[in-house]
């Protein structure tokens, strides 16, 4: 094989798209040609809706990257941010109304961003700009040979950091903090912000500003993401286009933020069964394979079976295709002389397995719902996968259609939505929202397992047969409110509230919401949970996803992936330990905070 000396696989089938440069993201990038490029460049808000892994983040700089080329013929200013950091503003405690720290963050950072493209894309607006920006940063008593616009980027980007990382306790100390007090104002009122926004675009000759707001929901709090999605729809304006990447079914919009109303929603759907799905990903790895080496691609494609099933097992998600070749390759399934279906399913069989511990640590993450995780992983093993492995097996023999899913009864849905939205959230299942009809004046959405489950555990057994499934109800199993497995996951999940006497002598505790103690009188108070960012950065480093070794070597210096979190790069470095693998580490540790 004719692989490119000191290149390993990994480095062709990076799996992490903020790890590309526009170089990389234009020579990897497959368009569909469903026009959402398109979409995502136009006057509408968007929010994109699409599972883990599917291609948001890819789609996004594609986006950008298209604008940049067009700005010459259509002045449209697009900028990509992502929010992986915004767990940190979590540590600043809210104690009164004044400056809010994620709002002060968000919008910094959304400014810094913006900032930096127009200077970017009209480097001659530089001095202009720095004039606009010296008003707001107050620099009457600067130097005049400090005025220049990368001394205001400086003075932003070291505010955005220190609201990441400086020792603040609660929001009221952010009003000393602050470069000035006109940047505070702007940056803590979303009407300032768009005022700010608007006067950009007049005074620079800009037709449009387009936000690409990435990992804009999953990375927040909860309390975050009400406050983001009012702001995203505070910046609605006939020249400002907003578009959020989000999750489905975990996202909290808030009261105030409607879907359909306050912004179109763009689905990144993707079926198993869809020739042109699987071929999407199809190509996607024909492009990094054969950049790396074409003996690799021959050798997955000689049997058909082979590189559909791992197209086909993809879900959708490019991400976990690359983890199936590499665990391909550390098999050492591409030395022998030819690769077997079988080796193709242990490799499923072991990313999976990975997929599943990984579920398991979202009990760290979502403490309150820690019983909905556990029970939803019972939920899929020991009741979902044998039954529809059972329910295939008797119509093989029928010769009848093929199932990889079920019904859930909208009922027993709104009983236990976290149940589904967990597992959605994970890429686990795909869930079908459009209500359909499952007989006798019921209705129920179609849940469909992810491949990788159905292939790995027997429930199909080809790809033939991924030609032979089908969602009608007659061919498929449903669940009800009054099944026996649904009432048990009812009565066996809870949220994990937690009430307690205000009267510090007294230990009375109790799950049930009281206004007053039972027992001495005293009020109730809901105990305040730790902040989840508080929570990852106290885990272990054994939670990375790193090798064995490289844990080992960083345990003899950090005992915490806040402390990995924190590290600056020459603080990594050690024996064994340089630039690839420091870089590989701060990302091991971004993407666990980060969710």
């Amino acid at each position: 094989m004719e692989a490119i000396k000191n290149k390993s696989l990994g480095d062709y089938i990076v799996d992490r798209t903020e790890s590309l440069d526009d170089k990389y993201i234009k020579e990897y990038f497959i368009d569909n040609n469903d026009g959402k490029i398109s979409r995502l460049l136009d006057s509408e808000q968007y929010i994109l809706e699409g599972s883990r892994g599917i291609g948001k983040t890819m789609l996004m700089k594609a986006a950008q990257i298209r604008a940049r080329e067009n700005f010459g013929q259509d002045s449209i200013l697009t900028v990509w941010i992502s929010f992986e950091e915004s767990l940190r503003i979590e540590r600043i405690k809210i104690i009164d109304s004044s400056i809010d720290p994620f709002l002060q963050w968000t919008m910094g950072k959304t400014l810094y961003e913006l900032l930096k493209k127009l200077v970017d894309i009209k480097p001659e607006c530089s001095d202009k700009l720095s004039e606009r920006l010296s008003k707001i940063f107050n620099s009457s008593s600067l130097q005049s040979t400090t005025s220049s616009f990368d001394y205001y980027q400086k003075l932003l980007q070291d505010y955005i950091l220190l609201l990441e990382k400086g020792d603040i306790d609660n929001n009221s100390a952010l009003s000393t903090k602050s470069p000035s007090n006109e940047l505070a104002k702007i940056l803590d009122n979303p009407v300032s912000f768009k005022n700010f926004l608007i006067s950009l675009i007049d005074n620079f000759s800009l037709s449009k500003i387009v936000l690409l707001f990435d990992e804009a929901a999953h990375v927040f709090s909860h309390s975050q993401q009400e406050k983001f999605f009012t702001l995203f729809k505070s910046l609605r304006h006939p020249t400002i286009a907003c578009k959020a990447a989000v999750y489905p079914g975990i996202t909290n919009y808030g009261k105030y933020f409607e879907k359909g109303e306050d912004a179109k929603e763009l689905r990144i759907n993707w079926m198993p069964n869809n020739p042109e799905d699987t071929n999407y990903i199809k190509n996607i790895l024909k492009v990094r394979l054969q950049a790396y080496d074409k003996a690799y691609w021959n050798k997955l494609t000689i049997n058909k079976e082979i590189i559909d099933t791992i197209c086909i097992c993809s879900n959708g998600n490019p991400r976990f295709s690359f983890h199936i070749i590499d665990e391909l390759e550390n098999s050492n399934a591409f030395k022998k002389t030819s690769i077997t279906n079988q080796m193709v399913i242990n490799s499923i069989r072991s990313v999976f397995d990975n997929k599943w511990k990984e579920f398991g640590t979202l009990q760290n993450r979502l403490i309150k719902y820690k019983s909905f995780i556990r029970e939803a992983e019972m939920f899929i093993k020991d009741t979902i996968i044998p039954n529809l492995r059972e329910w295939n097996n008797r119509r093989r023999e029928s010769n009848k259609k093929l199932s990889t899913g079920f019904y859930i009864e909208t009922g027993a849905y709104d009983e236990i939505p976290q149940i589904f939205d967990i597992l959605a959230y994970h890429n686990i299942i795909n869930i079908n929202y459009s209500k359909k009809s499952i007989g006798h004046g019921n209705y129920g959405y179609y849940v469909n397992l992810n491949p990788s489950i159905v292939f790995s555990d027997a429930i199909i057994r080809n790809t033939d047969e991924m030609r032979n499934i089908s969602i009608a109800i007659e061919n498929n199993q449903a669940y009800y409110k009054k099944t026996s497995q649904i009432q048990d996951l009812i009565n066996k999940v809870r949220v994990d509230n937690e009430y307690l006497c205000s009267n510090e002598k007294c230990n009375f505790t109790t799950e049930k919401s009281y206004k007053f103690c039972p027992e001495c009188g005293s009020p109730i108070n809901l105990e305040e949970p730790q902040s989840l960012y508080k929570i990852l950065r106290s885990h272990s480093i054994d939670n990375l996803k790193l090798g064995p070794r490289i844990i080992e070597r960083l345990k003899a210096k950090f005992c915490s992936i806040g402390q990995i979190y924190d590290a600056d790069i020459e603080e990594l470095r050690m024996p064994y330990i340089q630039d690839v693998r420091i870089e590989k580490i701060k990302t091991a540790a971004i993407e666990y905070m980060a969710g």
